[in-house]
């Protein structure tokens, strides 16, 4: 798995999970899916939009600690 990453888009790995992290006008999104599946399975990380990518980060972090990504 690598860690792929542009202006406003970033993906990396998280236990066994991708999260992604996205701006999109002006506001942070995040979603997050099992690891192993290539393509598909994003599951949108409730209580978004955030203000920075690093709320969104944690946010991410949580719902996958939750066991709500899969």
């Amino acid at each position: 798995m690598r860690a792929t990453m542009d202006k406003d888009r970033v993906s990396y790995p998280y236990q066994r999970y991708t999260i992604t992290t996205l701006r999109d006008w002006g506001v942070w999104w995040a979603k997050a899916r099992v690891g192993d599946k290539d393509v598909g399975g994003d599951r949108p990380v409730l209580g978004g939009p955030w203000k920075s990518r690093a709320d969104a980060k944690n946010a991410a972090e949580a719902f996958c600690d939750s066991g709500k990504a899969g």
